[in-house]
């Protein structure tokens, strides 16, 4: 005699772990994503995105440093005066591309003199025209030669100068202290522009 199955504990097992005849068998689990391919699709998405974005950034960088590099060819100016010139500004200007700058500076003085307490100084004077369209401070660079040859370097600053505003500097000779006391009376003394810059600040 069968004992009728007892309830809550379902129903009973057929032995051996068979199926008994004429019942289905279950479907087989579905198979999940293997760990490695998680793994891929978690880490490989935010890895493509992150790319793509520092890829943008870095795009807008470059984009910006042009426009910077842009604007600091306006605010910047170099001309350099021809052998040829004598020493005279005005020939190093390329027609139609650069305002000649070395226009904008110019030796007024350059002499032996005697100062205070009968000692010799060299007076050295620069003066500069600013022909910009916005304030440039300009820096000008050249030689003091005597009876031909090179003694010392001309330097000369002319700072934070507006549109059209003009400023002597009375002070360039000041590296020629040496100069002056050697000096004899025939000597020929030059100062000679060999560089002119500009920036814009």
């Amino acid at each position: 005699m069968s004992t009728p199955p007892q309830p809550g504990y379902g129903a009973p097992q057929p032995p051996h772990g068979r199926q008994p005849y004429g019942q289905q068998f279950p479907p087989p689990p579905k198979q999940g994503m293997s760990t490695g391919k998680k793994v891929a699709l978690g880490c490989g998405i935010p890895t493509a995105l992150g790319l793509l974005l520092l890829g943008g950034c870095a795009v807008l960088v470059g984009e910006a440093a042009n426009e910077v590099g842009k604007e600091l060819e306006k605010n910047y100016d170099t001309a350099s005066v021809a052998p040829d010139a004598q020493g005279k500004p005005g020939d190093a200007a390329k027609p139609g591309k650069d305002p000649d700058i070395t226009q904008d500076v110019k030796v007024t003085a350059c002499k032996v003199e005697k100062g205070d307490f009968d000692l010799k100084e060299l007076v050295v004077t620069v003066d500069y025209v600013n022909s910009g369209d916005r304030r440039f401070t300009y820096l000008v660079e050249g030689e003091i030669l005597v009876n031909g040859q090179k003694k010392t370097d001309l330097t000369s600053l002319g700072q934070n100068l507006a549109p059209g505003q003009k400023y002597t500097d009375d002070n360039a000779g000041a590296l020629g202290y040496e100069i002056a006391q050697s000096a004899k009376a025939g000597d020929k003394i030059e100062c000679k522009i060999l560089k002119v810059s500009r920036n814009s600040y």
